[in-house]
């Protein structure tokens, strides 16, 4: 199911295909069944959209990260280093409304003590 379309475009094509006629028409018993299956079936689209959206954002952040990853590699950060710019990469790509701005202190607390490391480290 790689493009489902939303539930605008399925109601567009029911009208389309004349079927929203026609399920006004039916009797009261039958409108019911068909309206439960359509709802369920739209629960497993919607799903299904969720699923594609969280792998889609998730494949996207892991780009991300792996390209900041060779970026700091490149600018001469060791794998301790690289650990604590990975935790500081991660609050700030994710964020929580609720404790944003505690959460923003930590991730720039930890990418200045890796810059830290690392020019003692060049420095010595």
């Amino acid at each position: 199911m790689s493009n489902i379309p939303n539930r605008r475009d399925r109601r567009a094509a029911m009208k389309h295909a004349g079927l929203l006629k026609q399920k006004r028409q039916l009797p009261f018993s039958e409108w019911q069944n068909l309206t439960k299956e359509m709802l369920n079936r739209g629960k497993e689209i919607h799903e299904a959209n969720l699923e594609t959206w969280e792998k889609e954002k998730t494949e996207a952040l892991e780009e991300k990260e792996s390209s900041a990853i060779a970026m700091w590699k490149a600018d001469g950060y060791n794998a301790k280093e690289i650990k604590m710019l990975r935790e500081a990469w991660a609050i700030l790509a994710v964020k929580d409304k609720d404790s944003w701005k505690t959460e923003k202190k930590v991730a720039r607390k930890l990418m200045k003590d890796a810059t830290e490391l690392r020019n003692k480290r060049l420095s010595s």
